[in-house]
């Protein structure tokens, strides 16, 4: 990735020179052995976003007005992953920063899309800037760093939306206008949530501007959450592999929930050897069978390995981290539907029960 931004530093407008130094100190910085595999990862994901973001703001054919916008994001997205680079910064908040930021750029090819309706690029892209804005400013941490998650969970539903798969009569039109209505009210909720982050983030507002903006971002929140809920309900169930909708599942739940909640739900099912050292990340699930999945980590003494678990194991000790709540509201998209597949095929098959995961009543 640093030789393909080096490539790109040479044809990048000069205001930009800038934000493609700081990314690749950004790459430099997690090849560090001490990195965890999944915050080289979520960097290395946002540096591959963005080197596509650069490639279409040098296209002669990409509009000034959207050329200035994406240059924007660009800078805004890599502030806040050079601040995640902070001494000072937790390890626990630059994981959460670094997630958000590959979150964020995911929406980068949607806004750039000709194809994306006007409002929904706009929505999208005041989004991404007051996420990662709030994100800087506090390096991932506090109250509005824990917010991220969830604002970030809603661009993966956004990003990850498809028409509903074609059928016949008007039942058709009427839920594509259903998931149509979904889709602006989750935007919108979105978008206030964001807002409320950037003003309760915000170092030239004064103490009680902050507090307010704050008792107004957890009332966006709690309606914004309401909005995914939906979103994740109305979603078309999906029809995976067990093996492949197991290991997407446990990949997004590793990049998202703390390594600390993981061990502890998990202990039981980790090797003895990984539990003599400690596990300092679960950075990658991969199926190798039907009923199993290859376990990466990385242990406490920088030791990368791996052990096969078994999925029901996987899947039920997850559930037991991870209520479908936060499915909804801090995983989102496809993957929390391919949690729900997993727990539903081993209940329907097997009968064995992960958590509230195979509730058909995603609202409670």
């Amino acid at each position: 990735m640093t030789a393909t931004l080096n490539a790109r530093r040479d044809d990048v407008p000069e205001e930009l020179v800038p934000s493609v130094d700081s990314l690749t100190d950004t790459l430099r910085a997690v090849a560090a052995r001490e990195t965890t595999p999944q915050d080289r990862g979520a960097v290395t994901e946002s540096a591959r976003a963005l080197a596509s973001t650069l490639s279409v703001i040098v296209d002669d054919g990409t509009p000034g007005e959207r050329r200035d916008q994406l240059a924007g994001l660009v800078k805004q997205v890599t502030a806040a992953l050079k601040a995640g680079q902070g001494p000072d910064v937790p390890a626990e908040d630059r994981s959460r920063l670094f997630m958000v930021s590959t979150r964020t750029t995911s929406a980068l090819d949607m806004i750039a899309d000709t194809e994306t309706p006007q409002k929904m690029r706009e929505q999208l892209a005041t989004i991404v800037e007051d996420l990662n804005y709030a994100m800087e400013q506090t390096n991932g941490g506090a109250e509005t760093g824990r917010t991220g998650v969830p604002v970030s969970a809603s661009i993966g539903y956004l990003v990850g939306s498809a028409p509903p798969q074609s059928s016949t009569g008007s039942n058709t039109a009427g839920q594509q206008e259903s998931d149509s209505e979904n889709q602006r009210e989750l935007l919108n909720r979105s978008e206030r949530t964001g807002r409320e982050m950037r003003r309760a983030s915000d170092p030239d507002s004064s103490q009680e501007e902050r507090s307010a903006a704050r008792r107004e971002m957890r009332k966006q929140t709690a309606r914004m959450k309401d909005e995914q809920r939906k979103a994740a309900a109305a979603q078309e169930p999906t029809n995976a592999p067990l093996g492949e909708a197991a290991e997407d599942c446990a990949n997004a739940i590793f990049n998202i929930v703390s390594e600390r909640r993981l061990s502890n739900g998990l202990k039981d099912l980790t090797p003895q050897s990984w539990d003599s050292v400690g596990v300092k990340d679960f950075w990658k699930a991969t199926a190798e069978k039907k009923s199993m999945l290859d376990i990466r980590a990385f242990l406490r003494n920088d030791q990368n390995t791996h052990a096969p678990f078994l999925v029901a194991d996987l899947i039920t000790g997850l559930a037991d981290v991870v209520r479908v709540d936060e499915l909804n509201t801090d995983i989102g998209g496809s993957s929390a539907a391919h949690c729900k597949q997993s727990a539903q095929y081993l209940e329907d098959e097997h009968g064995v029960v992960a958590g509230d995961w195979g509730d058909s009543d995603d609202s409670e």
